[in-house]
């Protein structure tokens, strides 16, 4: 299976309680006694306090590089050698998206383990072995894979549902959510992939996911919005993180991806304004519809997703992303679309097309 490579399924431990975050020390002493922590502004404003005091309550030793920007190969060989001056063994990231894929990267370049604690569900970034690189202008570049998997993740409820916003709740269920129709084309219109046990493994994972989002994100978002801890909530943010982390080791990584998460990428390196503006699970939402019509699902689903979509608020068109409906605009992401995951089928690219137009409107 996977030409005798390693299998990760995920975290070697998972932790999802409000004010988890106060273990942190007692996770990392596990590992060892000296770390860098690698933390977005934000996210260290807001867990500092309780990450300081558990350090010093377990006697660990530590350093703290605020991280900003893009997970490329300048800020990992920043990271990297800051790590090596300092002399740890063990990187810890709190963060976003961004923050936790770059950490794991350059953790993986030294030969260590990183525990990853997420103030956001807005991505499975935190416990998937996958990293996404950009360069330096936040143009997507390649992915690139961990050969170990995260130590441990760290999810304290009371920091995602009090101190963030439901837009990133509502981006990480619509990421998630593309999942299971991208899983289900790769499938059947990906060449070179062995459909064995795994990836079919994702395909029903993502569809419970999904089902999942349809039955309990709505009320989860209102409580997020009331900055409520609820059942809902704890439901979601395990959904949004460890579920759909697991669909992603299921899949190979980037098998999971297709059509809806092309256009991200195309987004992100011909509308770069555009881009700034948006979460990363928005702009993959305005590719789910296209991807569900060019898997021949039913117009009644399709509906069901589209309700759904602008339920939670998240963009359905290009023109909720502020990219105008035009013909050389279609033109020019069809092209990236079709080059980057290899659609060279004409009759394919045709459905494709015309598909399009349910979101250029």
């Amino acid at each position: 299976m996977r030409e005798g490579a390693q299998i990760i399924l995920g975290s070697g431990r998972y932790l999802q309680n409000p004010g988890v975050r106060s273990v942190i020390g007692w996770e990392v002493k596990r590992f060892y006694n000296k770390v860098l922590v690698v933390a977005g502004y934000t996210a260290w404003s807001v867990t500092k306090e309780a990450v300081e005091k558990s350090f010093e309550e377990n006697g660990i030793e530590y350093t703290v590089h605020m991280f900003s920007g893009f997970c490329s190969e300048t800020t990992v060989n920043r990271i990297v050698d800051e790590a090596k001056d300092y002399g740890v063994k063990l990187l810890v990231g709190i963060g976003g998206g961004k923050c936790m894929d770059t950490v794991k990267l350059a953790a993986d370049r030294l030969g260590i383990r990183v525990i990853n604690m997420p103030t956001s569900a807005a991505t499975c970034a935190c416990y998937a072995t996958v990293c996404i690189k950009y360069d330096d202008t936040g143009t997507p570049d390649c992915n690139e894979y961990c050969q170990q998997p995260v130590a441990a993740v760290i999810v304290d409820t009371e920091i995602i549902a009090k101190n963030c916003p439901e837009r990133m709740l509502a981006s990480g269920i619509a990421d998630a959510m593309a999942k299971f129709p991208e899983i289900d084309f790769s499938i059947r219109f990906v060449t070179g992939w062995d459909i064995t046990v795994m990836p079919l493994s994702a395909l029903k994972l993502a569809e419970f996911n999904t089902e999942k989002y349809f039955n309990t994100a709505i009320q989860a978002i209102k409580d997020v919005r009331e900055k409520k801890i609820t059942p809902a909530v704890d439901d979601i943010i395990f959904t949004n993180l460890a579920l759909t982390g697991l669909t992603s080791q299921l899949s190979s990584g980037s098998k999971q991806l297709a059509i809806a998460h092309a256009l991200y990428d195309a987004v992100s390196k011909l509308f770069k304004s555009q881009r700034a503006k948006y979460l990363h699970g928005e702009i993959v939402s305005c590719g789910i519809l296209v991807q569900l019509a060019v898997n021949g699902y039913s117009e009644e689903y399709i509906h069901k997703n589209m309700q759904f979509l602008k339920e939670i608020g998240t963009p359905i068109s290009f023109s909720e992303l502020g990219i105008a409906p035009t013909a050389e605009n279609l033109d020019i992401i069809l092209d990236f679309i079709f080059t980057s995951i290899n659609i060279t089928d004409q009759d394919l690219q045709t459905k494709i097309r015309e598909n399009f137009a349910r979101i250029t409107k």
